[in-house]
């Protein structure tokens, strides 16, 4: 059975011919060529298969044209739908690179001791950044930024996110 990844929503139309703005989770989304069959839905259970006519990236995301959606009424269709794609779709990364589902389940450990923090439930898209929505092992929740200074390293053989004490710090 397939596994379907998020790599995308569809904000809202843009213009008169069909196009969309759509948030990118991670790089997936920007490493897809047009035109490419994705599956768009509210959840993985209700995604159909459509086709990416038109992709680019522009200043407030990327903008898009689905096959078929060619005024702004039929773009309206695709409002608040995610963008799926298979996960064996997905190009392998290299290096310190990696895809937001790759993060949920990671135990957040501090960098120093490697004592456990919590569990990395989700990754949110903020429009400057994005950060780890973390489980702490008291049941309360954090926000951690996925970015330079905090995160030290994202370890996927002892599946963990190391952060900084100093940052860990500020937050807590």
């Amino acid at each position: 059975m397939p596994q379907l990844i998020a790599i995308g929503q569809v904000r809202k139309p843009f213009g008169l011919k069909g196009h969309c703005y759509v948030d990118g989770f991670g790089s997936g989304l920007a490493r897809l060529k047009s035109p490419c069959p994705v599956l768009v839905g509210p959840g993985e259970t209700q995604a159909r298969p459509v086709v990416i006519a038109e992709l680019k990236s522009s200043p407030r995301g990327f903008v898009c044209r689905f096959d078929g959606a060619g005024d702004r009424d039929a773009a309206e269709a695709f409002r608040d739908v995610f963008i799926f794609v298979d996960q064996s779709e997905l190009a392998p990364l290299k290096g310190n690179e990696f895809y937001h589902f790759e993060l949920e389940g990671m135990t957040v450990v501090t960098a120093r001791e490697q004592k456990p923090v919590g569990v990395v439930l989700n990754v949110e898209n903020f429009p400057t950044v994005d950060a780890l929505n973390v489980r702490k092992e008291d049941g309360s929740m954090i926000i951690i930024a996925l970015g330079k200074g905090i995160i030290e390293k994202i370890d996927r053989e002892n599946k963990c996110v190391v952060v900084s004490d100093s940052a860990l710090e500020q937050i807590i």
